[in-house]
């Protein structure tokens, strides 16, 4: 044999033995593969590296400021309205509370605040918790309230309220409802 016939020979060979490791290869992948499912196909445009997309915070129906002033009302809120002071008639407390709140329920909180009889002094601080719901009108919070009732039985009380904050006409935030947490609202 020629030395030329036998490069072409070896050409062969190599191009043989390229072609069927190309073939053990890709039959060794769809081995891999769970039954029924086609192999995957790389698509054109895909990137290695895809662009970052917006943070969580882009995602919300109110921007985060606006969320954490409705959060800090929300604390401010619950703890005027589990503090009394001594002596303090009902519509001094309920003075503190109608800033802060919708004209619907400064209505209901003042319907309710002539019932009082008597009431312990207490001094109140509530911490915000989750949202349970939001949207781009409302927000609903879960607040925890401590009291700490004063005279001749003194005692440190916690509840936990749920409260609705809707949007003002005018920008911020107001308390629509609140309520127990074990209550729902939503």
């Amino acid at each position: 044999m020629s030395i030329r016939a036998r490069t072409s020979t070896s050409r062969r060979t190599l191009t043989c033995l390229a072609v069927a490791a190309a073939t053990a290869a890709a039959c060794a992948a769809c081995a891999l593969l769970p039954p029924g499912r086609p192999a995957p196909r790389p698509h054109p445009a895909a990137s290695p590296h895809p662009a970052a997309g917006p943070g969580p915070a882009a995602l919300l129906s109110v921007s985060l400021p606006s969320l954490q002033a409705a959060a800090a009302l929300a604390a401010q809120f619950t703890a005027a309205y589990g503090t009394r002071r001594p002596g303090q008639p009902p519509p001094a407390w309920l003075a503190a509370l109608q800033p802060l709140a919708t004209q619907q329920l400064a209505a209901s909180l003042a319907a309710t605040a002539a019932l009082w009889t008597h009431h312990p002094a207490t001094t109140a601080h509530a911490a915000t918790g989750r949202a349970r719901y939001l949207s781009a009108g409302s927000v609903t919070f879960t607040v925890t309230l401590h009291q700490a009732t004063s005279g001749t039985r003194p005692r440190t009380l916690t509840s936990a309220y749920a409260l609705t904050l809707t949007r003002r006409p005018r920008g911020g935030w107001a308390v629509y409802d609140i309520e127990p947490a074990a209550a729902g609202n939503t």
